[in-house]
């Protein structure tokens, strides 16, 4: 059994030039998403590549089957457009032996664009009431305590899904409730792009709408008093209008009540 392996999304991959891309030299699992399905290896460097393809859409179903192909005691979720360091492996493991009660490890990735990402400076452990604004290509796990708490992505959320995104969101909620340790690092382990998305286009309608699905999915019994903090905190951003902004709140909120996506709502 490996220490460490990377759990890569990926899409109609037909070879393993991704780990030249990604500048991966350690145990990986591609679970990737085309019209076929197959499992093919190839061992690198004294390492092993999985590539399980199969049929299947949305970003949730995928991590979990990277999760289910996974061998490793350490296992970083990642997505394909990340370039990592050289010595990514070894800043994980170093940080998962330096604070043995940690489940989950959150490091930096350096960033372009807009959408900057928080970064520490410090490696510290997570208080109860901490924030959590990570995205899973920063989360390193201990596979053994995932396995443990029944942890998995929803499939409803998230690339490819019904709803847009907030899969990572439900995963470490769902973490946390389930007592998970959580830790941040100072560590940068690579750097990723966001100049393109598979969700994000804009503070427009589907943003606000996904906004709601969230809202309804998570905070249930708060949905108006949720609504109202997401319209102050997107007021200043995008072209809509805040009567417009808070519509498609609730229509993404409706949308989730009754499994329907962005498409079924006109605008």
């Amino acid at each position: 059994m490996s220490r460490f392996e990377i759990l890569c999304v990926t899409m109609h991959q037909t070879d393993f030039s991704k780990l030249k891309e990604m500048n991966i030299h350690s145990d990986v699992v591609f679970a990737n998403q085309a019209g076929s399905t197959s499992y093919e290896e190839l061992s690198f460097e004294g390492h092993t590549a999985k590539m399980i393809t199969t049929a299947t859409r949305g970003v949730g179903i995928n991590r979990n089957l990277a999760l289910t192909y996974a061998s490793a005691d350490i296992c970083l979720f990642a997505d394909d457009d990340v370039t990592y360091v050289d010595d990514v492996e070894k800043i994980v493991l170093a940080e998962f032996d330096a604070h043995p009660d940690a489940d989950v490890f959150i490091f930096n990735l350096d960033t372009d664009g807009a959408r900057k990402q928080i970064k520490y400076a410090k490696t510290k452990r997570c208080g109860r009431f901490s924030r959590m604004p990570w995205g899973a290509v920063r989360i390193a796990v201990r596979a053994s305590a995932v396995r443990k708490a029944n942890l998995w992505f929803t499939t409803l959320f998230g690339g490819g899904c019904l709803f847009p995104s907030g899969e990572d969101s439900m995963w470490l909620a769902d973490a946390k409730r389930k007592g998970l340790t959580f830790y941040v690092s100072n560590k940068t382990i690579g750097q990723i792009s966001f100049d393109q998305s598979s969700w994000f286009t804009g503070y427009d309608e589907k943003f606000f709408f996904g906004k709601g699905a969230c809202i309804a999915a998570m905070k249930k019994r708060f949905c108006g008093i949720w609504s109202l903090y997401y319209l102050w905190r997107y007021r200043r951003v995008g072209e809509l209008a805040v009567s417009a902004k808070l519509r498609w709140i609730k229509k993404g909120i409706q949308g989730f009540k009754t499994l329907q996506g962005y498409e079924h709502f006109p605008k």
